[in-house]
């Protein structure tokens, strides 16, 4: 069994490494992105994530126009001064696509008023409610 084991975990790790030598999985874990400020990105990073950019404005509008053609990105968490400022075309967009998901946090200004909650952008993205209420 030990044996079994190990050979499972060193699949995975070459599974995460080098992709190309498993062909039948077509595709890796999307993941999980971070635009925002310096301190929303540290905080993310200090808890986990990987790929994360400090950009604001016009920077930050860029990447997240990036991202959201990339394959692989399944969530993306922006601040919600970002999404504030965001030109409508691209707001229109996020909310008719399924993937990735585009969520907004506060950031140093504190939540807005006009604050997407998690559950109601989950339901948008699946169609139905998590919650079954």
């Amino acid at each position: 069994m030990a044996g079994t084991d190990k050979s499972v975990r060193e699949e995975i790790t070459l599974l995460r490494e080098k992709p190309e030598v498993f062909p039948e999985f077509p595709t890796l874990p999307d993941k999980l992105i971070v635009i925002g400020d310096s301190a929303m990105v540290m905080g993310f990073k200090l808890a986990g994530v990987v790929e994360a950019y400090i950009a604001e404005g016009k920077a930050a509008e860029k990447k997240l126009v990036e991202l959201l053609d990339r394959e692989n990105a399944g969530i993306i968490v922006v601040s919600e001064s970002v999404v504030a400022g965001l030109d409508w075309r691209i707001k229109a967009r996020i909310e008719s696509i399924a993937k990735p998901i585009v969520v907004a946090v506060p950031d140093k200004a504190g939540p807005s008023a006009k604050a997407e909650n998690l559950n109601e952008m989950i339901k948008r993205a699946l169609g139905f409610d998590l919650g079954g209420k």
